[in-house]
């Protein structure tokens, strides 16, 4: 996993830069392009983490899908003036559930990682 930090990193400064475009300038496209490039750079960082660890991936993908879903319901949802008041909770939840993701990731790689160093030693 720490192979591949750079890739992760640099996705979450793209997304970051991107939101922080988005908010000064929202007229931009760049803004788009930054978080989707952000976006893809972790994806690409998930990827490469699983298949170093030869790992299958578990429940805690559902929960990732689950966020996702819901931010970018979150994000459709503040365009409409009468569904404004749904926005900040679906938005909220979603990075919720993706906090969730991130931890039982990190655990479920570290328990992987413990598993096959123990395996080797014996």
């Amino acid at each position: 996993m720490r192979d591949y930090k750079a890739v992760f990193f640099t996705g979450l400064i793209l997304i970051i830069t991107g939101i922080l475009l988005k908010i000064s300038t929202p007229e931009s496209w760049i803004s788009s392009v930054l978080i989707s490039l952000g976006g893809t750079a972790k994806i690409l960082f998930l990827i490469l983490t699983l298949r170093k660890n030869k790992m299958r991936p578990g429940y805690e993908m559902l929960l990732l899908l689950a966020g996702l879903a819901l931010i970018i319901l979150g994000a459709q949802l503040r365009k409409e003036p009468s569904t404004l008041a749904f926005a900040l909770p679906a938005t909220l939840s979603g990075l919720l559930l993706k906090s969730a993701f991130i931890l039982l990731f990190i655990r479920k790689v570290r328990s992987h990682r413990l598993r096959r160093t123990r395996d080797q030693t014996i």
